[in-house]
C-alpha cells in the first residue's frame, strides 16, 4: 500500500494554519471582547489568544499526520484500493473495468506543493454523493496514473497491459475547431450581463415609477406614515436587485477568465476528458458510455444573437472537493458557440448526440397559460383583498389604499406579462424528434433547452393530463432516465397525447 504525497500534509497546514486563526479571533471577539473593551483588556488577552492558537493548530496537525500515516492506495492486477480516514476509516475497492469517471483537481495550494487530488468513480447510484477512490500525489504521478487507468478500464487487467494507440480529438486554443478566446469571453461575459440586466431594467422601471408617484404625492401630503414605509420598501427591493445585478457581472467575468482558463475538451477512444481552471485545475475523465444525454441550452438574449452552451449529463457523474464530495450531474462541454456550430463540434466528440430537427409541436396555446392563470388569479384576489381588510382596518386614507391597490395590480400585470411572453416561447418551442433510437427533445421558455439522449437510458415514460385535456387528446409528456441525479426527467408539453404511446415502445430496445 502506497502512502499519499507528503506534500498532502504541507498544504493542508498551510490552509489549517489560517482556519485555526480565523476560528480563535471569531472565538475571543464573540465572548471575550467588543468594541468597548479598553486596550489593556485586548493586551492582557493576547497570551491566551496565542495558546489557543497553538492549541487548534496542534489538534489540525496531529490530524493531518494520523490522515497521513492511515492512508494510502494500491493498483493490483485487477482493481485499485484505497484506504483512508482517521476517526473513521473508510476501504474502497474498485474493478478497472467498473471505473466510470477519473478526475483530478488541483488549487492553488496543491500547485506551491506540486500535487494533486485524483478521484476514480464508479458511477453507482449508492455513491453518486462521493467518489469511491482518492489518491493525493504529486501532479505528474496523478497524470501517470489517470493514463493507466484509462488504459486498465478498457483491458481490465494490469498484468501485461500496456496503453493502447488512441486516436485523439482535441479541442482548445490550438485548434481551429473550438477556440474559447478572449473576444469569445468577453461576447459570453456580455451576454450574461445582458440577460441578467433584462429583469432587472422591467424591475427598475416598475420601481421607479412607484417611487416618483409616491414622492410626488408625499410631496403634496397625499401620503402618510405607512406611504413612507412603502416607499422605503419598494426602495429596498430595487437596491437589492441592483446589487444583485453587480454581484452576477462580477460573478460572470470571474468565471469566464478564470473557472473557464485553459478549457480544453480531449477525446480518447470511448473516454471524455474535460480540463479547465486556473485557482483551482479541473481535469475530469469519464467514458463514452456513461453519458446520459446532451443539453444545449440558450437563454433569452443568446437565442436572438445565435448562441449556445453544450453541457454533458452523466450517470453517476462524481467532483470532489477536498473531502467533501459535490455532485456534478451536468459538466460543461461547450461553454459558449454559435448554435450553427453544435453540429460540427458534436460530429468530433458525440457524433451519437447530434440533435435532429423536431418532429412534433406543441397543439394548444392555452394549456401554457391554464394552470397559471387559476393559481396565481386566486393568490392575487386573496392578497389583494387582504391587504385591503389590513389597511381599512388600521384606518389609512382612501389614497394610500388605491395607491397600494394599484401598485399591486400593477405587479400582478407584470409577471402576467413575462408569463405570457415566456408561455409564447414554450409554444414555439415544445416539440420532439425520434430517430433511430435517438431522442431529441425541445423545451423551455425564456431558455429553451435541447435534451439529446439514447433509448437505451430511456426507463420510464409517463403521461401526464387533465380530463378536460384528454378530451381534446393533449397531454404532456415526462421521460424518466437512467440516473440517480435530481434531473433524471425530461419533459415536453401540451402534445398529442398518442405520443407516450410511440415512445413506450423504446423501453423494449
Amino acid at each position: 500500500m502506497k502512502r499519499f504525497d507528503k506534500g498532502y500534509i504541507y498544504s493542508s497546514l498551510l490552509t489549517d494554519l489560517f482556519y485555526s486563526f480565523v476560528a480563535v479571533f471569531i472565538l475571543f471577539d464573540d465572548l471575550f471582547l467588543d468594541e468597548e473593551s479598553p486596550f489593556e483588556d485586548i493586551t492582557a488577552a493576547v497570551p491566551v489568544f496565542v495558546v489557543c492558537f497553538l492549541a487548534i493548530y496542534l489538534i489540525f496537525v496531529a490530524y493531518r499526520i494520523l490522515y497521513y500515516r492511515a492512508s494510502g492506495y494500491e493498483l493490483t492486477d485487477r482493481e485499485i484500493r484505497c484506504h483512508r480516514g482517521v476517526l473513521f476509516r473508510k476501504r474502497s475497492v474498485l474493478d478497472y473495468k467498473k471505473v466510470h469517471a477519473i478526475n483530478k483537481k488541483q488549487n492553488i495550494i496543491h500547485s506551491l506543493f506540486g500535487i494533486a487530488v485524483l478521484t476514480v468513480d464508479s458511477g453507482s447510484a449508492n455513491t453518486a454523493h462521493q467518489a469511491e477512490i482518492t489518491v493525493i500525489e504529486k501532479s505528474e504521478v496523478v497524470d501517470a496514473l489517470m493514463r493507466e487507468l484509462n488504459a486498465l478500464k478498457e483491458t481490465g487487467e494490469r498484468s501485461g497491459a500496456c496503453e493502447p494507440k488512441r486516436e485523439e480529438v482535441l479541442l482548445s486554443d490550438k485548434d481551429s475547431l473550438y477556440c474559447f478566446s478572449s473576444a469569445k469571453k468577453w461576447l459570453y461575459i456580455l451576454i450574461n450581463i445582458v440577460s441578467a440586466a433584462f429583469f432587472t431594467v422591467l424591475f427598475s422601471i416598475l420601481a421607479i415609477t412607484v417611487i416618483g408617484i409616491g414622492k410626488a404625492m408625499l410631496e403634496l401630503d397625499f401620503l402618510g406614515t405607512w406611504g413612507e414605509y412603502f416607499l422605503y420598501a419598494v426602495m429596498i427591493m430595487a437596491g437589492g436587485v441592483l446589487l444583485l445585478s453587480i454581484f452576477t457581472c462580477i460573478g460572470s467575468i470571474t468565471h469566464a477568465f478564470i473557472g473557464y482558463y485553459g478549457f480544453t475538451v480531449t477525446k480518447r477512444d470511448r473516454s471524455i476528458q474535460i480540463s479547465y481552471g486556473l485557482l483551482e485545475k479541473h481535469t475530469n475523465t469519464f467514458s463514452y458510455d456513461r453519458i446520459k444525454a446532451v443539453k444545449i441550452s440558450q437563454g433569452l438574449i443568446q437565442r436572438i444573437l445565435g448562441f449556445a452552451s453544450i453541457r454533458l449529463e452523466v450517470i453517476g457523474y462524481t467532483v470532489e472537493s477536498g473531502d467533501n464530495d459535490k455532485a456534478a450531474g451536468l459538466g460543461v462541454l461547450i461553454p459558449f458557440c454559435k448554435y450553427d456550430e453544435i453540429g460540427e463540434i458534436l460530429n468530433r466528440v458525440l457524433p451519437d448526440y447530434i440533435p435532429s430537427e423536431k418532429r412534433t409541436r406543441a397543439v394548444s396555446f392555452f394549456p401554457f397559460l391554464s394552470w397559471f392563470l387559476l393559481i396565481f388569479g386566486i393568490l392575487t384576489v386573496i392578497l389583494m383583498t387582504g391587504t385591503l381588510a389590513l389597511l381599512v382596518a388600521s384606518g389609512v386614507s382612501a389614497t394610500v389604499i388605491s395607491a397600494v391597490m394599484f401598485g399591486m395590480l400593477g405587479a400582478a400585470l407584470l409577471v402576467f406579462s413575462l408569463k405570457l411572453v415566456s408561455a409564447l416561447l414554450s409554444y414555439h418551442t415544445e416539440g420532439i424528434a425520434v430517430e433511430n433510437r435517438k431522442l431529441t427533445v425541445y423545451s423551455g421558455g425564456f431558455v429553451k433547452t435541447v435534451t439529446v439522449f439514447m433509448a437505451k437510458h430511456l426507463v420510464a415514460v409517463e403521461n401526464v393530463t387533465t380530463p378536460l385535456r384528454k378530451k381534446h387528446g393533449i397531454a404532456s409528456v415526462v421521460m424518466h432516465l437512467k440516473t440517480n441525479a435530481s434531473s433524471n426527467e425530461v419533459k415536453v408539453h401540451i402534445q398529442k397525447d398518442t405520443l407516450s404511446d410511440e415512445l413506450e415502445t423504446m423501453l423494449t430496445l
